[in-house]
């Protein structure tokens, strides 16, 4: 599996098809006050389908990682129990699966390194693969560190203690910052949805004063300027909220 690739399931096309249709009927509504409006359901999908492939991308990834470091602490367990470097990952894959479930993606990757060792694959040159296809910086490290050390005959239990403690202090950063960030993520949602909140109260309650932006080329004009200029204050939250380790 290519983590940096996300495929979209039937479940997930049909639900960002919906709701960037609800977006697209509300814009229009909100902007042009007319169905002609809706000429932007093939824009505000295409916007909504990558913010969606990206979002899920990224949780994929976290919960990638933290399953990774699971398995390196499983790993650096069993080589302090005396177990051979191939043992150590055969015993890693038990104590993710039975921390994970059987369906877990460290689960099913570690399972596929196993087969390849057992098929006298280096070990080295498999995790290699397998942290190329992560997508994950930190699992690209370690793999990097431990082709090195195999090459050089280096203390294994102490470097994967070293690297696994280091891992796993990321991953706890990176739950701090998601935790700190939660709240102002949902600051900036309200903020995001005011301006839309506003243009439907000016609607219902003041509609006539609205009128000239509507149904006619110079109010065309201004109302998508104003749409883009929203499209653009989004996009820039999502990126002052953007932050990793």
């Amino acid at each position: 599996m290519d983590y940096d690739r996300y495929r979209l399931s039937a479940k997930e096309c049909v639900q960002c098809l919906l709701t960037a249709a609800a977006l697209s009927a509300v814009f229009a509504w909100l902007f042009y006050r007319s169905v002609y409006g809706m000429f932007l359901l093939p824009f505000i999908c295409f916007i909504y389908t990558g913010d969606f492939r990206k979002r899920r991308l990224c949780a994929r990834k976290e919960q990638l990682l933290s399953e990774f470091a699971d398995a390196m602490q499983a790993v650096s367990a069993a080589l302090l129990a005396g177990y051979s470097m191939e043992n150590a990952w055969k015993e890693a894959q038990r104590e993710v699966q039975k921390l994970r479930g059987e369906d877990a993606c460290m689960v099913l990757e570690l399972r596929q390194m196993n087969a390849a060792v057992g098929m006298n694959e280096p070990i080295e040159r498999v995790l290699e693969e397998f942290a190329g296809r992560s997508g994950c910086a930190e699992i690209e490290s370690f793999a990097e560190i431990f082709a090195f050390a195999k090459r050089s005959g280096g203390d294994f239990p102490g470097i994967i203690r070293n690297t696994v403690w280091k891992l796993t202090e990321s991953v706890e950063v990176e739950r701090e910052i998601a935790s700190v960030l939660a709240g102002k993520r949902l600051e900036g949602r309200i903020m995001n949805g005011m301006p839309l909140f506003m243009l439907a109260y000016l609607n219902f309650t003041s509609g006539d004063f609205l009128d000239p932006l509507y149904g006619n080329p110079v109010g065309i004009l201004v109302m998508s300027g104003a749409l883009l200029g929203y499209f653009a204050a989004l996009k820039l939250s999502e990126r002052i909220l953007d932050i990793h380790v």
